[in-house]
């Protein structure tokens, strides 16, 4: 078979009549090849232009760049009147039938940058015996001649492949000095060299609109502190979230953490149909989905934490896919009194304290009693340097007292130190923080009194007595405050 090819090649290109022509009715849409475009923020790192011969010349054939518009299926020798760089890009020998691969990156840099118009290249050989390469019109569709390029983005490299019948156009013609008004945009061969004793050329062009624009979608996971689904300002983001992408098929398509502001991003995506799914971190659970008028500003994730099917268009990139979290405090356990003082509304945290207010330090009402009627005393109070200082017994005991009535408030059961706080209340409502140093100065029995009574508490406090600390509990029992 291969013998009676061969033999077909040798006779048809006497005739100009080639093996594999199928004179084909098609003819392809009169437009020049537009600009070449790749992806936003792409980079090209190669580009090569591959052919398959039919022959094995054994001939050298250079590339060059054509500098003047041409049609498939009006091209001739006259009307292209030679219009081609006389510049070698690169050259190949056609030593066996093969596919034959040229770097032709500079010439598509070129194209990139506007240097040039995109008018495709040319392929010659000289006053040389002739070499025969399958066209764009062959019915052998995986011999069709292609360009591929590759390009990096986002610190990924990915290739692409411009090919008749397969992905893109392309469009290409020999002409012929024999016969200078004929066209042959339609013949399913190209040649180059010497036939019939005058050269011909090979015409190849690409139409880069079928260049794909990726997409992306992404933004943000933030502390809900007052947990109603909408960001506010001031609630930060959350780092370290794992967030999936979906096709609407369920099918993975990749997997990434949120960065240490709480964005994330998935780039270099194909224009189609996609979910994200959020994964929970341990004790948080997901504010209240679609809040408020802004899709920009709400929460997107689903109690599973799934958002709905996302259409994303070619080069569309879609930032509004955001998740909001909150972390509930934990009932009928206690917390330190650190966590009430982070946990006043005064920095990232929830604001845990005001629910609990007006609480009293002493016997409400009392004489010298303290009574706690914002977060910003509760804080005064906690950090032990307003109502005396951290040496003061009575401004140690204000600190734990508060903290153990807080833990109250929040459910913790507190009959271990329930005759402690009530024997505290009657010392508060008679005496404050001013009165530490005359009763030590005194030596009066109320200074060992009121250190064992911050220490119990302290002890409470910590879950040393009492119910335990809250993040001693692996099951958490969480629940939203308030409820």
């Amino acid at each position: 078979m291969i013998v009676a090819m061969l033999a077909i090649v040798g006779l048809g290109c006497q005739n100009d009549s080639n093996p594999i022509d199928s004179k084909k009715t098609w003819s392809p849409p009169d437009l020049a090849a537009q600009k070449l475009t790749l992806p936003t923020g792409a980079t090209l790192v190669m580009a090569t232009f591959n052919i398959r011969t039919i022959n094995a010349s054994g001939e050298t054939i250079n590339v060059h760049r054509i500098t003047a518009d041409w049609d498939e299926m009006t091209v001739t020798w006259d009307n292209f009147a030679g219009s081609f760089d006389p510049a070698i890009i690169e050259s190949f020998t056609a030593s066996s039938i093969d596919w034959y691969s040229i770097d032709v990156t500079g010439l598509v840099q070129g194209w990139l940058d506007d240097d040039y118009p995109n008018y495709g290249l040319l392929l010659e050989q000289g006053q040389t015996a002739y070499t025969h390469y399958y066209s764009s019109e062959s019915p052998f569709t995986d011999y069709h001649p292609y360009l591929e390029i590759c390009y990096e983005i986002g610190g990924t490299q990915d290739c692409m492949v411009i090919r008749r019948d397969i992905e893109g156009m392309v469009y290409d013609a020999y002409v012929w000095e024999l016969y200078p008004t004929q066209n042959n945009g339609s013949s399913a061969s190209l040649l180059t060299g010497l036939v019939g004793g005058l050269e011909k050329y090979s015409l190849l062009k690409f139409d880069m609109e079928s260049v794909p624009e990726l997409a992306a979608i992404g933004d943000f996971v933030w502390h809900d502190m007052d947990m109603d689904g909408i960001q506010d300002e001031g609630e930060p983001g959350v780092p370290g979230v794992v967030v999936n992408l979906y096709d609407c098929e369920d099918n993975f398509i990749a997997t990434m953490m949120t960065d240490v502001d709480g964005r994330y991003l998935f780039d270099e995506l194909p224009a189609g149909d996609y979910y994200v799914e959020f994964i929970l971190p341990d004790g948080y659970e997901f504010s209240p989905q679609d809040q408020g008028m802004d899709d920009a500003m709400d929460s997107d994730a689903n109690m599973n934490g799934m958002t709905g099917c996302i259409n994303l268009e070619a080069g569309e990139t879609d930032l509004t896919w955001d998740a909001g979290i909150w972390r509930p405090v934990q009932k009928g356990c206690t917390l330190t009194i650190g966590y009430w003082k982070t946990h006043a509304g005064f920095g990232p945290q929830d604001d845990m304290v005001t629910q609990y207010l007006t609480i009293w330090l002493g016997t409400a009402g009392g004489g010298k009693s303290l009574a706690v009627t914002s977060a910003a005393i509760a804080v005064d109070v906690l950090k032990m340097k307003t109502y005396g200082k951290n040496n003061n017994g009575i401004t140690k005991l204000y600190a734990q007292l508060l903290g153990a009535k807080l833990n109250i408030a929040n459910g913790a059961d507190y009959t271990d130190v329930e005759d402690i706080i009530n024997a505290a209340d009657a010392f508060l409502a008679d005496h404050d923080y001013t009165d530490w140093k005359p009763l030590v100065r005194a030596e009066s029995e109320y200074v060992d009194m009121v250190k064992y009574w911050h220490g119990m508490l302290d002890d409470y406090n910590n879950g040393d007595i009492g119910p335990g600390h809250c993040n001693d509990f692996d099951d958490g029992g969480f629940t939203k405050p308030g409820i």
